[in-house]
């Protein structure tokens, strides 16, 4: 009778049924956006259904995992994984122990090395040998024991590895709170004892008004602390079903069956055990979809930390990079700030709550996040150098600097009224007109920096425009509840001038300001006098420059429309490769930081994610920063903790400490431009030297220098020893038999 209904439920889903494949095996990493593509092409139910956990997809799904036994079988390597007893599936049937038969060819085939090392002869006589104690023989080739550790150190593995983070067990309201499709997002968990009474759209709280519902850009439309917490969505972080389920499901996917991802748990726990087993090939493509079908892909920007663990695990290039921004720019922040911000392990600056990685992301996030700091702090010192222009390579300001030069050298040339030593009338007239535009080019020059500082200190107390603050503070109710949620522009309004330079509005307003011919910065209207001042006092100069009018009195004029253009499109440079960096992904709830990382930044990622890493280690200096430690020393000029060297290339290493490089690196993204900046002491018009603060006081110009594996295999009291290195070694490959045919 049994077989008969399940012969009829076959029939019924065969369309939506793939036939197992003799190379299961998912394509090389070059073609995951086809594969994503073709999973997207894929029909799928109007997400207005609210009855769809009953489609034949899902349905067939739950059907082969409770019946595995009688959908394969005909392998030539038999499966155990025992359950422990008392468990309920979504259709109201208990969870047994599975045994089925799988293919050892499609095992060895996914490059696994714990599959290598499970099928080798050692292993294969320690399970014969335990079947045989418990009186069964089996009639297959190989024979693989799949059951999870219940005690010991590999259970304590697992049990980290395989816990869920809270952002992940609630992400099942993203369905209604951010329009997610509920095929992505709505499933159950694999021990649903609950199945009728599991929500699918947020259950609120009493005291919630419902608003009207506007377009995608109105969106999140439930606060976080509007959502009354349920029973039946409220799963623990670990079940030992849900991690049963997800290994047998990870074997149906090896032997070619359709993979269902219907849950951010389901997910990361497929994830977690891929990496265990060494096959994460396998449902890669699976998940890079997952992860990319909008509008899931905020899951990025929202769950930054689990999204990085899960593109490193399964080496998603473009994923792991575009986590990787975040996280460095939000660690940064605290680097750069001059306290330790409160609860920082908890929550980023802006209130995104954290999750902990394991000590190896960390680390490189941590290398990252000082290396970004030191950036920062370098472009900072530029901006406070009286070499700005020069750095910008702003060529009217480099003429006018070596007309400047031509200038002291005709009067070093000649006599001085004050030297007592003048000859005649002529010589006389000649010093005091030269001494008189000195004394203009001296003007200019302090005005010339005047504007540039007062340029950054109205930049850095700049705000976003308030559509654009909206906008932030919106995409931040995704993750921050009523209680916590603090107005961006009132968070930024603690930022020191560092800080600043890690948030899109500094840079917009700056690249504005010399052509916001309405705004208080407007470059004509501060310069105008003493650029005609100059040019006046020039003109009746230039017969007395180089011993008598070799020089073109126009072409050596200061052109302030010219210096104007040139400054505009420097900074505006500045802007650009600052805030509009090539993203791998879309990233849309992160807008309020900057996420343009650089080459110099990217390096800790490992080769296959476009770093430098190699596992030698050859990245990292012998002393690992300490990222969280704040400024230190008294005083309004301060230097920072332990950090990292950084150096004018990402691959050429240097030994200089950041006050001693003699760079400034002005661009991020994909490449970096370093220029000479000469960065020396400026000087305040009285002519007294300042140094370098980043606290929220008055700007001065200065100087600035600045994944545990857990074993599978247990040792049970049958009397053999446990093997805990899961190092394969060439003979165990070799003694690997060929699978029968």
């Amino acid at each position: 009778m049994f077989s008969q209904q399940l012969a009829q439920q076959r029939a019924e889903s065969q369309e939506l049924l793939p036939p197992p494949t003799s190379d299961p095996t998912p394509a090389t990493r070059g073609s995951l956006i086809d594969a994503a593509i073709d999973q997207l092409l894929k029909d799928q139910p109007s997400q207005d259904d609210a009855n769809y956990v009953s489609k034949a997809r899902e349905k067939s799904d739950l059907t082969r995992l409770l019946h595995v036994h009688v959908e394969c079988n005909d392998g030539d390597t038999l499966v155990i994984v025992n359950f422990p007893s008392g468990y309920l599936s979504c259709g109201r049937e208990e969870w047994i122990s599975k045994r089925f038969c799988v293919h050892s060819e499609r095992l060895l085939a996914t490059g696994s090395k714990v599959f290598a090392n499970l099928l080798s002869p050692k292993k294969q006589a320690r399970f014969q040998k335990r079947l045989e104690l418990a009186g069964e023989t089996v009639p297959k080739k190989f024979i693989i024991d799949l059951t999870p550790s219940t005690e010991g150190d590999d259970l304590a593995a697992q049990l980290i590895e395989l816990s869920l983070p809270p952002s992940v067990t609630d992400w099942w309201t993203s369905k209604e709170r951010l329009g997610i499709s509920p095929y992505l997002v709505s499933g159950h968990d694999d021990h649903c004892p609950h199945h009728d009474e599991v929500p699918i759209d947020c259950v609120k709280k009493t005291s919630y008004i419902e608003q009207e519902l506007g377009l995608r850009e109105r969106l999140p439309t439930i606060d976080l602390g509007d959502i009354e917490t349920t029973k039946s969505r409220n799963i623990d972080d670990y079940c030992p079903i849900r991690h049963r389920v997800n290994i047998v499901r990870l074997l149906l996917a090896i032997e070619g069956y359709d993979l269902v991802l219907n849950s951010a748990s389901r997910v990361y726990t497929l994830t977690s055990i891929a990496g265990i087993l060494d096959c994460t090939r396998v449902i890669r493509d699976s998940v890079y979809t997952w992860l990319l079908e909008e509008p899931n892909t905020e899951f990025i920007d929202i769950n930054a930390e689990v999204a990085f663990k899960i593109a490193w695990t399964l080496e998603i290039d473009s994923i792991t990079r575009a986590a990787f921004r975040i996280l460095v720019v939000e660690k940064a922040l605290d680097t750069l700030a001059a306290q330790p911000p409160a609860q920082k392990d908890r929550y980023t600056v802006f209130g995104r709550p954290r999750v902990d990685l394991p000590d190896d992301l960390q680390t490189v996030v941590q290398y990252a996040a000082q290396r970004l700091a030191d950036r920062v702090h370098q472009t900072l010192a530029m901006f406070k150098s009286d070499q700005f222009y020069d750095v910008l390579e702003i060529s009217e300001y480099r003429k006018f600097a070596n007309v400047g030069e031509i200038i002291r050298t005709a009067i070093s040339t000649g006599s001085s009224p004050s030297s007592g030593r003048s000859t005649s009338k002529t010589d006389f007239i000649r010093d005091k007109i030269l001494d008189r535009l000195l004394d203009s080019f001296s003007t200019l020059y302090t005005k010339l920096q005047e504007y540039k500082d007062k340029v950054i200190q109205k930049a850095m107390y700049s705000e976003a425009v308030y559509d654009q603050q909206s906008a932030y503070d919106r995409n931040r109710r995704c993750y921050v509840e009523h209680p916590r949620r603090i107005p961006t522009s009132l968070i930024t309004n603690h930022f020191t001038y560092a800080q600043h330079l890690l948030t899109p509005w500094f840079w917009v307003h700056l690249a504005s300001y010399p052509i916001d011919f309405l705004g208080p910065c407007y470059l004509v209207d501060f310069l105008t006098l003493y650029v005609d001042d100059f040019n006046d006092k020039l003109t009746k100069a230039t017969p007395y420059l180089d011993g008598g009018g070799s020089y073109d009195e126009l072409a050596i004029r200061f052109h302030l429309e010219d210096f104007r253009i040139e400054l505009h499109a420097a900074l505006a440079k500045l802007w650009t490769t600052w805030t509009k960096p090539e993203l791998e992904v879309p990233l849309t709830r992160t807008e309020h930081i900057i996420l343009a990382l650089s080459e110099d930044e990217f390096q800790y990622l490992p080769l296959w994610a476009g770093g430098l890493n190699d596992g030698s280690g050859g990245v990292f200096q012998p002393t690992v920063p300490d990222a969280d430690l704040g400024p230190i020393g008294p005083g309004p000029a301060y230097r920072t903790g332990n950090t990292v060297a950084t150096d004018t290339s990402s691959i050429c290493q240097s030994d200089k400490t950041p006050g001693e490089v003699s760079t400034a690196t002005l661009t991020a993204g994909r490449s970096v431009n370093a220029v000479l900046s000469n960065i020396g002491p400026s000087t305040v018009p009285d002519g007294t030297s300042v140094s370098v603060s980043d606290s929220r006081v008055s700007f001065t110009p200065a100087a600035s220098t600045t994944g545990s594996t857990a074993t599978l295999d247990r040792d049970d009291s049958d009397g053999y020893e446990s093997d805990d290195n899961d190092d394969i070694d060439e003979e165990a490959w070799s003694q690997v038999e060929e699978p029968l045919t």
